[in-house]
């Protein structure tokens, strides 16, 4: 279980580290990235079964 966390924090410290210095380019691949899987996730939502 200790392993597990450690790889948990190491992760999400690095993932702040990391979007702390995100650059403006990474950001709008960011928002690109999250606008395809919602427009993704609303166009399978609407099926009909």
């Amino acid at each position: 279980m200790d392993t597990c966390r450690e790889y948990s924090t190491f992760y999400i410290n690095y993932l702040n580290k990391r979007w702390d210095n995100i650059s403006p380019m990474e950001y709008g691949l960011v928002l690109v990235a999250i606008a395809f899987i919602g427009w993704v996730l609303m166009r399978n939502g609407t099926r009909k079964i």
